[in-house]
């Protein structure tokens, strides 16, 4: 059967029952995730693995070597990144030999070859009018992935097989084997590099939460030249079907974006509660002047009973952010402009803290640091509009999960107290 027709078929199948299979997990049911999807730090998400398996060589002459006798061993390694759950990318090393047939058509006996035109063969190596080629490969190649499974299934990060096509090109190198004599009978030291391209499916099947067993099948395509021969086609072919594991770092999942909390439907509350607020600062400001006037009549011979005093103490006062925001909207002004109005303005002598903070799940160390202080330095400019000698702590948290540790939004927050 046609080596290209059979790993067409394959790779059809493989789709299909991948489609079919996408929502197949190991273990108990899980949630199914879609994004939009958090962005994780640089270095989460990585992944290393090694394998090993055969190369089948496919050039115009090889068809004359019995199929067995044409495989040789493969090995890979290589070191990759899950940018989404459903794209990443690999880079990595696949080799080491590779086995053809140099055919001699008009010999019954077979001939030495013309080595300006073959560097691969040996003379001693006959075989059925001609000769067994044997060459080491190296091939170093980028891979863009896409995973099926994750894109039409949903995320889940406990699905028991991933299934992942790939595209790649990269640098390809032959070489003489160790055991031939490198310029005998004028042969040149042959070493031939050049660009090929590659297509494979990537198939995942989870052990655990950090190790994957790997079954990877992919096809190579070469120039005609590359074995060492010219036989009347544009290309080479190279089949390879590779077994390994691969390791997960960590971060090793991915989670669901946030849709930004939207409290506008809550702003009527607000303001009755803030009307509502104004209302027993005044009654209270009634009741101190009432106070006052008790006390001044001390010393008249009447008895006059002056209950304990007590202190206003101010609520903390919290504005949240959505996701990467450091902007304020006309909403969370005014009620910043109220709270300076009415809680700071009436306890001068208190010292307000007031803490910026971005929520530590998300978002690099720096991008945290730098969108706590950014969110803290929108309060404040608020706070210095309104006017008034206010004591002042300014803390910029960057990155945390002091607020909350299962909401991660409540951690992106400005607090006053």
């Amino acid at each position: 059967m046609n080596i290209k027709k059979l790993f067409v078929t394959a790779a059809v199948c493989v789709f299909a029952f991948a489609s079919a299979n996408a929502q197949v997990i190991k273990g108990t049911e899980a949630q199914t995730l879609r994004g939009p999807y958090e962005t994780n730090r640089l270095f989460d998400n990585i992944f290393f693995g090694v394998a090993g398996g055969v190369n089948l060589y496919q050039a115009e002459q090889d068809h004359h070597l019995s199929f067995h006798r044409r495989l040789s061993p493969a090995v890979q390694g290589y070191v990759g990144k899950w940018i989404t759950p459903s794209f990443g990318i690999r880079l990595g090393y696949y080799g080491i030999k590779a086995r053809g047939f140099y055919h001699n058509d008009d010999a019954a006996t077979p001939a030495p070859p013309a080595w300006s035109g073959n560097a691969y063969v040996d003379p001693a190596d006959s075989y059925d009018y001609g000769y067994k080629q044997h060459f080491r490969i190296h091939y170093v190649r980028g891979d863009l992935m896409w995973n099926i499974s994750n894109a039409i299934g949903g995320y889940r990060a406990d699905r028991f097989w991933d299934i992942a096509p790939y595209i790649g090109a990269g640098v390809a190198q032959n070489c003489i084997p160790g055991k031939y004599p490198k310029l005998a009978e004028g042969r040149p030291n042959s070493r031939n590099s050049e660009i090929a391209v590659s297509a494979g499916i990537y198939n995942m099947f989870r052990v655990c939460s950090a190790l994957d067993v790997t079954l990877d099948i992919t096809h190579t395509l070469f120039h005609d030249t590359f074995d060492g021969q010219k036989a009347g086609s544009r290309r080479d072919y190279m089949t390879t079907v590779a077994l390994g594991l691969a390791y997960q770092f960590k971060n090793r999942e991915f989670s669901r974006a946030h849709a930004p909390v939207d409290v506008s439907s809550y702003t009527s509350k607000i303001n009755d509660l803030n009307k509502s607020l104004q209302d027993i600062n005044a009654r209270n400001k009634k009741l101190q002047e009432d106070l006052d006037a008790e006390k001044a009549k001390e010393g008249t011979g009447k008895t006059v009973y002056v209950p304990g005093e007590t202190k206003y103490e101010p609520a903390p006062f919290a504005v949240y952010f959505p996701l990467g925001k450091s902007t304020l909207t006309e909403d969370q002004k005014n009620s910043i402009k109220y709270f300076v109005e009415t809680s700071m303005a009436n306890n001068k002598d208190r010292v307000f803290e007031i803490a910026g903070a971005a929520d530590s799940a998300t978002g690099s160390a720096k991008t945290n640091e730098r969108l706590g202080q950014a969110r803290l330095d929108a309060v404040l400019n608020i706070i210095k509009a309104c006017g008034g000698n206010y004591k002042i702590s300014e803390k910029n948290l960057g990155g945390t999960m002091e607020f909350s540790q299962t909401d991660k939004t409540l951690n992106r927050v400005v607090v006053i107290k």
